[in-house]
């Protein structure tokens, strides 16, 4: 007898790139201890379709804060993100070690040619930018903090007041009003960090839609894009889609609880954060409203549905 299959399937048919692959590693991941057979060496999941390069990515840390003791470090992850969220390359950063060490192992292997990567402000440092822009051929765009005090002092003290707003995006949405507007200064060789050609302002104006309360942020960015390449409302979307990472990370652990996970033995927690990010990518094109939604809408039918979605069926 046939397996019955569900009315209407909303979801996609086939294995996920990231399971597929093209047989080429594009992240080694040191283990604490030999892989397991049960766990497989997360370099067999973190595959790419190379024939596909994304036009932008941007990459996010994460600390599994469950997989701590009281002798060992939490596991620390670091990960490359296209701009619809799908994981293409993740590295655990060694206790000892910093983000910054780990970043041109995540990126190894993973053509960036005519990329543009966009990073928080902890990788807004020279070496970083250098590295993009002369050994990956990539472009940059790249958040400006305290931590780099002399380049957001000197960004920070731009003529923004006499600077046009080039773009302007309006929302509602969770009970809240937002309007967001850019404006972008070319540097002209002004700025003391290598590559970047232009800053970038990002200012959020929230309106709460119930008390009427408004509170607003400000943000700064530098990128090695030209301005015929890249106009204002282009840098916008790169920025807010770099935001949308936290976003992600707070899916993976309200939703599967990755931050209280206590997993941590050889590549479980590497592998695990790799099946969880591919689906959060199945559950999104489900249409359903919310993740929560997606998983309840799976749940109903739980021995077929789930075959649905992957495709074996």
């Amino acid at each position: 007898m046939g397996r019955r299959r569900t009315p209407a399937h909303p979801g996609p048919s086939g294995l996920p790139g990231h399971l597929r692959g093209s047989g080429r590693t594009l992240c080694p991941v040191p283990g604490d201890h030999p892989p397991r057979p049960s766990r497989p060496d997360p370099r067999a999941l973190d595959r790419s379709d190379q024939a596909r390069r994304p036009p932008g990515g941007g990459g996010g840390r994460k600390t599994q804060r469950g997989s701590a003791t009281s002798t060992e470090a939490a596991v620390h992850l670091l990960a490359a993100l296209t701009p619809d969220r799908r994981l293409v390359a993740q590295v655990r950063a060694p206790a000892g070690t910093s983000e910054i060490d780990a970043l041109a192992a995540l990126l190894a292997g993973v053509d960036l040619a005519g990329v543009v990567l966009t990073a928080d402000a902890l990788h807004t440092q020279t070496d970083t930018a250098t590295y993009l822009a002369e050994e990956l051929h990539a472009d940059d765009v790249l958040t400006v903090k305290r931590n780099q005090r002399a380049l957001f002092e000197q960004v920070k003290a731009l003529a923004w007041a006499q600077a046009p707003t080039l773009d302007t995006t309006r929302a509602r949405g969770h009970g809240r009003a937002e309007t967001r507007t850019v404006k972008a200064i070319d540097l002209a060789s002004r700025a003391d960090f290598p590559h970047a050609v232009q800053a970038v302002r990002l200012r959020r104006h929230v309106m709460d839609l119930r008390t009427g309360k408004v509170s607003w942020t400000c943000a700064y960015a530098v990128t090695s894009l030209e301005v015929g390449q890249a106009d204002a409302a282009r840098i916008g979307v790169l920025v807010r889609g770099h935001w949308g990472i936290e976003a992600w990370h707070h899916v993976k652990d309200v939703s599967w609880g990755e931050d209280a996970c206590k997993v941590r033995c050889g590549h479980a927690p590497d592998n695990l954060a790799a099946l969880r990010a591919v689906a959060v990518v199945l559950l999104g094109r489900l249409g359903q409203e919310t993740l929560p939604d997606a998983i309840r809408w799976i749940s109903y039918e739980a021995f077929t549905r789930p075959l649905d979605v992957i495709g074996l069926c």
